[in-house]
């Protein structure tokens, strides 16, 4: 996957414990408690939509905290891949 064609998928997106300011990008009742890596892989495996892992990134406004990222392909709109993940992740 080229560089400048892929998003980025932080676990703070779906963190119900952020506030919006703090990097929290979807709706309290569509996030969750301490979400991982791997739930966010599980959530984009099911959706068939192929991604990389970087285990060592921090969010940038919380750059003590190691918690990784996730590159998708940009070939479908960033809102709607954290929305589906989300949902994914609540079970819906």
């Amino acid at each position: 996957m080229k560089k400048n064609n892929r998003w980025v998928l932080w676990p703070s997106y779906f963190d119900v414990r952020l506030k919006r300011r703090e990097g929290r990008r979807v709706p309290k009742k569509m996030a969750v408690e301490s979400p991982s890596l791997e739930m966010i892989g599980e959530a984009l495996k099911s959706l068939g939509i192929d991604f990389e892992v970087d285990e060592n990134a921090a969010f940038p406004s919380q750059w003590y905290r190691r918690e990784g990222r996730i590159f998708v392909s940009n070939n479908i709109k960033k809102n709607d891949i954290i929305k589906a993940v989300s949902r994914k992740m609540n079970g819906k």
